[in-house]
């Protein structure tokens, strides 16, 4: 039975065109809530062996340089908690939530991509106070705005994911004259058609 694939983008620039019958594609709108909306209604039309989310993203890690892809095999919603006194305290650790419906790990592995841990956020970080405070909380390589909504919408559905990103810039306080998103949306599309192709191939 061949595999049915889901490709998941935020934008029409981030989506890959695949000629193939396997392969669907969904673009959700950028954050969490159009994401987590789009995402779910198309999970229930239809059914699916895999599902890709792929689109650019931001790097806290020095050593990624931009224009480099990854597999992003660790995410989390890092804003979901409570502020005490300066300090930001996450859901789980209050109870709240459960951990598993904050962070989320896939063990499908992109052989040929660095892997590399994420933060999903509303609001993507410019200042050096909540950069910092960031990579001291959670230790993040990389930010999106819609990687754990799409993975938290799989597991619920019981549908493996798997998370392709290409750093489009550092995270830094905003500088758009550094960014260079042709480069990451060109490479993205290149790392993306080479593991659509092994996946139907193995199919």
């Amino acid at each position: 039975m061949p595999k049915k694939i889901l490709l998941v983008a935020a934008t029409h620039a981030e989506i890959v065109s695949v000629d193939s019958g396997q392969v669907d594609s969904l673009i959700a709108g950028i954050g969490m809530v159009a994401t987590s909306c789009f995402l779910t209604r198309k999970l229930m039309e239809s059914q699916y062996d895999l599902v890709i989310n792929i689109g650019i993203a931001g790097s806290f890690n020095p050593k990624l340089a931009i224009g480099t892809v990854v597999q992003v095999v660790s995410d989390r919603i890092a804003e979901l908690g409570v502020e005490d006194k300066g300090i930001f305290i996450p859901a789980n650790e209050l109870n709240l939530v459960a951990t598993s419906e904050l962070k989320f790990d896939t063990s499908l592995r992109v052989d040929f991509l660095q892997a590399a841990n994420g933060v999903t956020v509303n609001r993507v970080h410019g200042s050096v106070d909540s950069i910092v405070k960031m990579i001291d909380q959670f230790n993040p390589d990389v930010e999106s705005m819609e990687g754990a909504a799409v993975a938290y919408v799989c597991e619920q559905f019981g549908v493996p994911w798997v998370q392709i990103r290409a750093i489009s810039n550092k995270v830094e306080p905003r500088n758009r004259d550094a960014w260079n998103i042709p480069l990451a949306i060109k490479n993205l599309h290149l790392e993306v058609e080479k593991y659509i192709c092994k996946q139907t191939d193995e199919a």
